[in-house]
């Protein structure tokens, strides 16, 4: 979408040199061509934060964060609780 926003500008621009218009045509033209510039920058701007979000079923809750460390700690004390019967 952004390429469209970029054509646009240049296309702006393009009638601002070549048409036969007056002060305000032109006047208008330049800022329809930094307006769309403008534009495309955002937008390709945005796309790129876009794909490098997180998606969100990968974030823990709390809940589920606290329920893994009890189970990474049951874990840990049946591992110590092995390992010292061993010994």
């Amino acid at each position: 979408m952004y390429i469209l926003y970029y054509l646009l500008s240049v296309g702006a621009v393009a009638m601002a040199m070549f048409a036969d218009l007056s002060t305000r045509g032109v006047g208008f033209l330049v800022v329809m061509a930094l307006l769309f510039l403008f534009l495309g920058s955002w937008n390709l701007l945005s796309s790129r934060v876009e794909s490098q979000r997180r998606p969100e079923r990968h974030i823990i809750s709390p809940d589920e964060l606290r329920r893994m460390r009890e189970l990474a700690e049951q874990a840990k004390a049946r591992k110590a609780g092995n390992d010292g019967g061993e010994a």
